[in-house]
């Protein structure tokens, strides 16, 4: 079972990591599960989850299940699933499934 927590620190975060804790929600509404990754600044959304890779920049909005990679900047939002690749920036919208590889830039 993946244990939430609450983080407002780099020094908070590395304390749950450390400790083994999955599910985490950071501040700016980061919720990490099943070994993710997750860099979120400036009011970014994110939720990862089994094993995703996600860093969402200037109010981004990501969503990536199932091994998905998610690079999303410039106020875009993203969900990629099943093993997606997507990179998304200056306010694109992408929706990417079924082992989807999506670049979306300049309000795509």
């Amino acid at each position: 079972m993946n244990k939430r927590i609450t983080v407002r620190s780099q020094a908070e975060f590395d304390l749950c990591v450390k400790a083994g804790n999955t599910a985490v929600v950071i501040g700016c509404s980061v919720v990490a599960w099943d070994n993710s990754s997750v860099v979120a600044w400036e009011n970014s959304s994110v939720v990862a989850r089994e094993n995703s890779s996600v860093e969402a920049w200037e109010n981004s909005s990501v969503v990536a299940r199932d091994n998905s990679s998610v690079v999303a900047w410039g106020n875009s939002s993203v969900e990629a699933w099943e093993n997606s690749s997507v990179v998304a920036r200056d306010n694109s919208s992408v929706v990417a499934r079924d082992n989807s590889s999506v670049v979306a830039r300049d309000n795509s």
